[in-house]
């Protein structure tokens, strides 16, 4: 077994060598170092070297000693994924001031000290996944001004302070999945330029009005793989006027998407992936989408009735087939003819009535308004003459007087 050695030393290779301890010594021009997949349960001082990666995950690395780092200046990515560190002191990263990229996940790390990165300033990726952390501390973001990605999948986190983002201003990708989380966290207002929210397999059940009141500059959300989410109601997706991308696939019990989740005017052009889920039935609000090529709806379970007739002329679901009822079972929608995507007698009147209740509900209003001023004009008007007649009795009776013309002379 050896390394793979790269053009003049620069790229050195030594993953899957069934190393038990670091690699020395390294030619002084080596810049990136991959020992990936061996067993090393320490890394040594690396000294003044030239080093801008190095790949260390899946060994055993448990412990970083004080001054490990301390020459390592111009090291700008570091991958410790998969190994055995317990802790991370406040000063362990000592010496990083160039660090760009740094992949903690799927260690054993249950805490983390107060200002735990603050001596990697320049730090734009943070990953922290599949730790038992439980939280997230504000602390660790005091010095990392300039940190832009964050992933704390599976760290058993449901519940975020307040203030968990404020000290990362420029903080715009946030990766939540595989959490405890059973609404999505207000906290990520704190995250004032967040533009990328993935919250993937987490236990929430309904997204309502204000579950996203904290994140309303989203560019894109992804809640896919939820096993609990059934619906997603009216307004949950308001006054977001930068979204353009939601995926919402892979999951099992959504069965409900309301025709007012969005701003249908105030949105941008919007990609809607819904694929896979247990969705029967879509308005015919999603249809300008659907036109677009913008809407994905493979994998449903759809019923062919009236009110899915919008989705015969649409490219978008050319290959989407009908699962009821019993009569087009395995039949693709495009297919089906108008005359067979019937509905009950009940069903279309309940379906002309909700299409036609909003606008029946505002001439209604406008009527009522039209006569209560009518109205009340007219009891103003009334009362107006009412005080300009005179109170002396005498005009009380109406008299009369006949009058004899008089015949002029000729």
């Amino acid at each position: 077994r050896s390394c793979q050695c790269g053009d003049n030393l620069t790229a050195i290779s030594c993953a899957h060598q069934q190393l038990h301890s670091f690699p020395q010594p390294l030619p002084g021009n080596t810049e990136e170092l991959d020992v990936s997949f061996n067993s090393i349960d320490s890394i040594p001082s690396l000294g003044a070297r030239r080093l801008i990666k190095i790949t260390l995950c899946h060994n055993h690395v448990n412990v970083i000693l004080r001054g490990t780092f301390a020459h390592a200046n111009l090291l700008q990515s570091l991958d410790l994924s998969h190994n055995c560190l317990a802790s991370l002191a406040a000063d362990d990263l000592d010496g990083l001031e160039s660090l760009r990229n740094l992949d903690l996940s799927w260690n054993d790390l249950r805490k983390l000290e107060r200002y735990a990165f603050h001596r990697v300033p320049n730090l734009k990726t943070l990953k922290l996944s599949g730790n038992l952390l439980k939280y997230v501390d504000s602390s660790w973001f005091k010095n990392l001004d300039i940190l832009e990605e964050l992933e704390v999948r599976a760290i058993g986190a449901y519940n975020l302070a307040a203030d968990a983002f404020v000290l990362a201003p420029r903080l715009h990708v946030i990766d939540l999945s595989e959490n405890d989380f059973t609404d999505v966290p207000s906290a990520l207002g704190s995250a004032r330029n967040l533009r990328i929210l993935t919250m993937d397999q987490n236990p929430i059940v309904n997204l309502s009005r204000t579950s996203l009141s904290g994140a309303r500059n989203l560019e894109e959300l992804h809640l896919s793989h939820m096993t609990r989410l059934e619906s997603v109601d009216k307004g949950s997706l308001w006054n977001m006027r930068r979204l353009a991308l939601v995926n919402m696939s892979n999951n099992v019990r959504l069965k409900v998407i309301s025709d007012s989740a969005f701003q249908w005017i105030k949105s941008p052009v919007l990609k809607l992936l819904v694929t896979n889920n247990s969705l029967q039935t879509l308005d015919y609000a999603f249809s300008g989408l659907c036109y677009a090529g913008l809407l994905n709806l493979d994998g449903n379970p759809w019923l062919c009735n009236c009110q899915l007739l919008w989705m015969r002329g649409c490219n978008a679901t050319q290959d989407l087939r009908c699962s009821g009822p019993p009569p087009l079972v395995g039949r693709a929608i495009r297919h089906v003819k108008p005359s067979e995507m019937s509905c009950p007698l009940s069903q279309r009147l309940l379906q002309r009535f909700e299409e036609t209740a909003s606008n029946k509900l505002v001439l209604a209003t406008v009527g009522v308004c039209a006569l209560s001023v009518t109205l009340a004009a007219g009891v103003c008007i009334c009362r107006g003459r009412r005080r300009r007649l005179p109170k002396d009795p005498r005009y009380s009776a109406v008299h009369y007087s006949h009058v004899t013309p008089k015949n002029d002379a000729l």
